[in-house]
């Protein structure tokens, strides 16, 4: 049933499209790392998973395959714990991406990578060579530049923080041509800190937003999506 479903979203999807439409496969979440875990460890590992990839991405009918998501949660836990299984993960994420596009074969691969440079801890200039041979394009999320791990509020995505997160990317050695900028269409909230007054939308010190321990959330911040049902209701004429 799912699998049907799913096919006729495609079709719909092109079939309403005005210009050619590429549909990806998205792999990866915040948070959702544990497939990857499993996935990165070897190099046997690693060929299953890619192979999985390709038979999905082709049974399915998509035309092409972003991941890399994962990699941003991965740092998070990479920040705080420093293991030497988190460093290795960071080798072996070229490898898998190797593997993952010679199996795919020409369709595209692309990632999707953090725009604040605090999180980009996997995309060192020692990778990035490794990285960029495997990838046809590099989805940089230019918004959420303001999450979990912060403790004031400020802008979540802005024109200085995508602009510097290019550059960095660039300096890193990826090519401009492969970096693509994203765009939120959404909002995002914070709870502010108890007893403390803001008359400002910048700056304000916010509650702890995650755990010190597992970094997980608190419940104190949040999104909301730009759809109907959550406009206010009109105001009595």
């Amino acid at each position: 049933m799912a699998l049907r479903w799913l096919q006729s979203l495609l079709s719909c999807a092109r079939a309403q499209a005005i210009t050619l439409l590429n549909v990806c496969l998205a792999i990866g979440g915040w948070g959702d790392n544990s497939g990857f875990d499993e996935g990165v460890k070897t190099s046997s590992s690693r060929e299953r998973f890619a192979k999985n990839i390709a038979f999905t991405v082709d049974r399915l009918g998509f035309d092409c395959t972003l991941t890399g998501n994962i990699l941003v949660a991965m740092a998070r836990t990479i920040s705080k714990s420093r293991t030497a299984k988190k460093k290795n993960e960071i080798k072996a994420f070229p490898l898998l991406l190797k593997q993952i596009k010679k199996y795919i074969g020409r369709k595209e691969l692309s990632i999707a990578v953090p725009g604040l440079e605090r999180d980009m801890i996997a995309y060192t200039s020692a990778e990035t060579p490794r990285i960029k041979e495997s990838v046809d394009f590099i989805n940089v999320m230019t918004y959420d530049l303001m999450n979990r791990r912060d403790n004031h509020t400020t802008h979540h995505a802005s024109i200085e923080g995508a602009a510097s997160a290019i550059k960095r990317y660039i300096s890193l050695g990826f090519p401009a041509s492969k970096l693509a900028i994203g765009i939120p269409f959404y909002a995002k909230w914070f709870t502010t800190k108890n007893g403390y007054t803001c008359n400002q939308p910048i700056g304000c010190p916010t509650d702890p937003l995650e755990d010190e321990l597992d970094g997980s959330d608190t419940g104190k911040s949040g999104y909301m999506t730009f759809e109907a049902t959550n406009f206010a209701a009109p105001l009595p004429s």
